[in-house]
């Protein structure tokens, strides 16, 4: 499968710049929409079957999710991101486990990690 960015709770200028630095890379980019963020994220990778009326709160905040990635694919795209200005703190990689999750309850997990690593 083609490398998939999802980008999460990004605002407009941000997503932009990341699709640009993505798409040289050959990685295609999918804006989460909010009316996603109840959807698991298996489902908004195409991987399992979307189920209708699945509400959430908000993701939280700005993340991104590689799914379907080499690793050294991975390793440029995040040396571009910082190169260019365009890190972002909340990063995963989907995963038989995560990809059962919403956007907001991977908001979570990957804030408590972040919080952890930093205190």
């Amino acid at each position: 499968m083609q490398p998939l960015l999802l980008c999460i709770c990004m605002e407009q200028n941000q997503l932009m710049r990341i699709s640009f630095l993505a798409s040289a890379l050959g990685i295609r980019v999918k804006a989460v929409r909010e009316a996603e963020w109840g959807q698991t994220i298996g489902m908004i990778c195409g991987l399992d079957t979307p189920s209708s009326g699945t509400t959430a709160e908000k993701a939280g905040g700005p993340m991104l999710v590689m799914a379907f990635f080499q690793d050294s694919l991975m390793d440029k795209l995040l040396r571009e991101l910082r190169a260019n200005g365009q890190s972002v703190r909340l990063k995963a990689v989907l995963t038989p486990y995560n990809r059962h999750w919403t956007c907001p309850e991977l908001y979570r997990q990957l804030s408590m990690e972040a919080a952890r690593l930093d205190g």
